[in-house]
C-alpha cells in the first residue's frame, strides 16, 4: 500500500472514531468530506472539505494515534463555531485556535486526547479571565497585548491547521448545524461531569440571537380611529370623475376617518448609573424615537422618558414630534449612582393610580448591567434592553423580555437613516 492510501485509511478511521467519541458532532463530521494529498503540511478546511497531507498524517499517527482525530475535530469545530475568515489578524487566528483546543481539552474524549492538556487549559482559563468571556473578539484583544515570546509559545501549543483555505462566509448550513449541535448537547448529553460546559458556553455566544428592539417597540402600537383623511382607501379616479361631470361634487369622497397604527402610551426608562455611557443611551433613544416618528405621535400621545439610577432622576413627557426633537437634542444623563430598577416601576404604578396613564402599553428599560428587580409582575408588558459587549448571561424575571444589543450594533449607522430628529 502506498503512503497516500495508508494516510486515507487513517483519516477515514479517525472520522469514525470522532463520531464515536462525540455523537453530537456526527452530522457535522459527515457534512465535511476528507481528502489526502502528497507531501507535508497542516490540514486545511474550506468549509466543505478537510485536506490532509499524507506524510504529516503518517508521522503524526506514528507519534500519537489520537493526533489525526484531534486535527479533524479541530477543523470540524472551527466550522461549527463560525470561524470562516481567511483574512484574520494573527491574534484572531490564534484566539480561534485557543477556543477550539480548549473545548476539545474540556471534552477530553478517548480518541481526541493529546499531551499537554493541563498546560493548555491553564493558559486559556487565565486569558479568558482577562477577556471576560470565551469569545473570539474579546480574547483576540487580550492576545494582542501578549508578549512576542508568549505568542510563539501559544502558537506551538494551540495551532493545528491552516486557515488560508477558508471560504470567508459563514454558511447558513453551518449556522444550522451549530444550533443543532447545541440542541443535542443541551438535550441529550447526560452524566458528562461538566465536560460539555465550555462547548455550550461558546455555542451560546456563537448562536446568540440579535434582537431587533425596533420590532419590539412596534408590538406596542395600538390601532385606533383618527379623524383624518385615509390616503390608503382614497380613490382619485372616482373623485376627479365626479368633479369633471358635476362641478364641485365628487362622485366618491375620501374617507374622513383612518385606522392608524400609533403609540398612545409608552415608557422608556434609562439606567443612568455610574457605568452607563452617554453615547449608547442617546443612540438608543434616537433609534426608539425614529420608530415613534414613523408610527406617529398623535395629539393624545403620552410617552414618558424616565431617567433612574437608584432613584428616579427625571421624567420627560413627550406629546409631539417637537418634544421628541427637543429631548434628543438636549439630552443629558442625570444620576450616576447604583442600579435599582424598582423605583421606576413604583413611580409608573403611582402615575397609573393617579390617572397619569389610561392604558399603558408597555415599558422598555435600557440598561448596561445588573440591578434589583420588582418582586411582582406589573400590569403592563416589560422588556429590559441590555447593552452588553461581554456576553454575560442576564437573568430577568419570568414576566419580562430580555433583549441584548452590542455597542457596535447600536452605534452603527443604518443605511439611509437620518440622525437629525
Amino acid at each position: 500500500m502506498d503512503r497516500t492510501a495508508a494516510a486515507r485509511d487513517i483519516v477515514s478511521a479517525s472520522a469514525s472514531r470522532l463520531c464515536l467519541d462525540m455523537r453530537f458532532l456526527t452530522r457535522a463530521v459527515l457534512s465535511l468530506s476528507t481528502d489526502v494529498e502528497e507531501g507535508e503540511g497542516a490540514p486545511r478546511c474550506d468549509g466543505r472539505t478537510v485536506v490532509f497531507r499524507a506524510d504529516t498524517v503518517l508521522e503524526s499517527f506514528r507519534e500519537d494515534p489520537n493526533s489525526v482525530t484531534r486535527d479533524l475535530a479541530h477543523c470540524v469545530l472551527h466550522c461549527v463555531l463560525g470561524h470562516t475568515s481567511p483574512a484574520n489578524t494573527p491574534e484572531t487566528d490564534l484566539a480561534e485556535d485557543m477556543l477550539v483546543e480548549y473545548v476539545l481539552d474540556c471534552l477530553d474524549t478517548p480518541h481526541t486526547s493529546v499531551p499537554g492538556r493541563d498546560d493548555r487549559v491553564f493558559v486559556c482559563e487565565r486569558l479568558f479571565g482577562k477577556a471576560g468571556a470565551p469569545a473570539v473578539d474579546l480574547l483576540s484583544a487580550v492576545v494582542a497585548e501578549t508578549s512576542r515570546w508568549q505568542l510563539d509559545l501559544h502558537r506551538r501549543m494551540f495551532v493545528r491547521d491552516d486557515h488560508s483555505a477558508r471560504s470567508g462566509t459563514d454558511d447558513a448550513a453551518w449556522r444550522e448545524l451549530s444550533q443543532q449541535v447545541m440542541a443535542e448537547v443541551e438535550g441529550f448529553v447526560r452524566d458528562d461531569e461538566g465536560r460539555t460546559t465550555a462547548l455550550m458556553q461558546i455555542l451560546r455566544i456563537r448562536n446568540r440571537r440579535r434582537y431587533d428592539y425596533r420590532s419590539f417597540l412596534r408590538k406596542f402600537m395600538t390601532r385606533r380611529t383618527t379623524v383624518r383623511e385615509s390616503q390608503t382607501e382614497f380613490d382619485p379616479i372616482y373623485y376627479t370623475y365626479g368633479l369633471s361631470h358635476y362641478g364641485n361634487l365628487p362622485l366618491i369622497d375620501s374617507l374622513e376617518q383612518s385606522d392608524t397604527a400609533m403609540v398612545d402610551e409608552f415608557v422608556i426608562a434609562v439606567d443612568t448609573s455610574g457605568s452607563t455611557m452617554r453615547g449608547p443611551v442617546v443612540r438608543f433613544l434616537e433609534e426608539a424615537f425614529d420608530v415613534l416618528r414613523q408610527t406617529g405621535v398623535g395629539r393624545d400621545s403620552n410617552l414618558h422618558v424616565i431617567q433612574c439610577d437608584d432613584q428616579v432622576r427625571s421624567d420627560d413627557v413627550v406629546r409631539s414630534e417637537g418634544d421628541l426633537r427637543r429631548l434628543v437634542k438636549g439630552f443629558e444623563l442625570k444620576g450616576g449612582g447604583n442600579t435599582d430598577f424598582r423605583p421606576v416601576f413604583d413611580y409608573v404604578d403611582r402615575l397609573i393610580e393617579e390617572g397619569g396613564f389610561r392604558n399603558l402599553r408597555g415599558l422598555m428599560y435600557f440598561t448596561d448591567g445588573q440591578g434589583t428587580y420588582p418582586t411582582r409582575r406589573p400590569s403592563y408588558d416589560v422588556a429590559f434592553v441590555f447593552c452588553d459587549d461581554r456576553y454575560r448571561e442576564h437573568e430577568v424575571p419570568p414576566w419580562a423580555m430580555r433583549i441584548v444589543v452590542r455597542t457596535e450594533d447600536l452605534m452603527a449607522d443604518a443605511p439611509g437613516d437620518s440622525r437629525d430628529p
